[in-house]
């Protein structure tokens, strides 16, 4: 039997890709007013303007044709402001291929931290993975909203990837930090996981960020630290809030004790969060680690779109190479699939479920009871309507649980992952050189 060669394999894996590119792109021009509007990133381009023109005002305006605030750090809003004067159509088309540019380089670097050697193979196997990351719901999200979620796992994947000795190692993570907080919990990791340069690095890049928004945005800067931090999404109750602070929204009817409530929770989950994802780490486990930290930080966060669940796609690298058995590998694969695939749904024109709607790639979670953004729906939810619409966090919070008892229940010494790794390290400069 003739063995294929690798370079081969990474010819169909990028002929693969570019179908599923294509598939998407189809499917924009089929439907442009579903999938071409990109509300955030008017919001983007607005902030940007704003900066230029009315500084001062940059946490009051409603931004966009879709009317909504700018959330972001102030140095978020200047790095916007650098490419404000371009035209809305290319911001749309700049950030689409951005991310989707992006997708096999996260899912390659996420295989250098699974233990896979650098070369044909690897980079055939992460285009693989980006086609099929491309149309999972996170992802496609992304696109949808014109969201940047892709650039900042992009900043994190790509930091937490280069060697420890290197002195610029945190500087990715604190940049992401600097445009949007839920990274930040990427700095105690770091330091916890006997990397204390790194966590330095990243934080003291994140007090730069912050320094620069104080210096050339201070009234703004001002607004974003006291009252923007402050709030902490009280209201964002709606399905998309895949969160605890949402979940805990949607229990309580957001009632008097909801906030409460969350800050115990998020304190809990937090806690056990982090140190299951430094365990896996000091185990040699790098990128169950990542995938358990980021996990962590979502369940966290006051506000988490389903949209910012792109660390599905370092899950699903995860759950491709992770298992040693392949029967494993196709069952986790299939189950990261099946839970955040995009699929056809009757969705009608607010967002939310409509049967009598048109067939429309849209992720499963839609299939609860809401009304998007326009009403309050959740708070009728009972019995499998309570798990169908907050099975987001459901499966974030049973991953990480079954974490934390697979390393307890391991008899691996702290050390042989770390040792398993570094001679794969070798064994790839060996390849390389030879």
């Amino acid at each position: 039997m003739t063995r294929i060669r690798p370079a081969a394999w990474l010819m169909a894996a990028v002929a693969l890709f570019l179908l599923a590119v294509a598939g998407y792109a189809l499917l924009v021009h089929a439907y442009p007013q579903y999938y071409w509007r990109q509300i955030d990133t008017a919001v983007y381009r607005d902030g940007g303007v704003a900066v230029r023109h009315q500084p001062a005002m940059l946490y009051a305006l409603r931004l966009g044709p879709a009317k909504l605030p700018f959330i972001y750090t102030p140095f978020a809003a200047l790095l916007m402001a650098a490419g404000s004067g371009a035209s809305f159509a290319a911001w749309q088309a700049g950030l689409a291929v951005l991310t989707i540019g992006l997708l096999p380089m996260v899912t390659y670097l996420c295989l250098g931290l699974a233990g896979r050697p650098a070369g044909l193979a690897r980079a055939a196997a992460s285009f693989v993975i980006a086609a099929v990351g491309l149309w999972l719901e996170p992802v496609a999200m992304t696109l949808f909203f014109g969201q940047i979620n892709l650039v900042l796992l992009a900043l994190v994947v790509g930091d937490l990837a280069l060697p420890n000795r290197f002195k610029g190692k945190g500087i990715g993570i604190g940049l992401a930090a600097g445009i949007k907080l839920t990274p930040l919990i990427f700095i105690p990791y770091l330091l916890c996981t006997r990397r204390a340069r790194a966590a330095a690095v990243g934080a003291l890049t994140f007090a730069v960020t912050v320094g620069l928004g104080f210096a050339l945005l201070p009234h703004a800067s001002a607004v974003f630290w006291h009252e923007q931090f402050t709030e902490l999404g009280s209201r964002h109750f709606h399905l998309t809030n895949q969160s605890l602070n949402g979940v805990i929204l949607r229990l309580t009817h957001a009632g008097p004790g909801a906030h409460a409530y969350w800050q115990v929770a998020a304190v809990v989950v937090g806690t056990a969060g982090l140190a299951t994802a430094i365990l896996a780490s000091r185990r040699g486990h790098e990128l169950l680690g990542l995938v358990v930290c980021g996990a962590t930080g979502l369940l966290v966060s006051p506000i988490s779109w389903s949209h910012h669940y792109v660390f599905v796609v370092p899950a699903l690298v995860l759950a491709a190479y992770g298992p040693q058995r392949l029967g494993y590998r196709i069952l986790s694969a299939a189950l990261v699939v099946g839970l955040f695939g995009w699929w056809p749904l009757p969705i009608g024109s607010q967002g939310g479920y409509d049967p009598t709607a048109r067939l429309l790639p849209r992720g499963l979670l839609l299939l609860s009871p809401n009304e998007g953004n326009n009403g309050t729906l959740e708070f009728t939810w009972r019995g499998l309507e309570l798990i169908a619409g907050n099975y987001y966090v459901l499966t974030l919070l049973a991953f990480i649980s079954a974490t934390a008892c697979a390393l307890a229940l391991s008899k691996n010494p702290g050390g042989a992952g770390e040792a398993r790794t570094h001679d794969r390290q070798i064994t790839s400069l060996r390849q390389r050189s030879g």
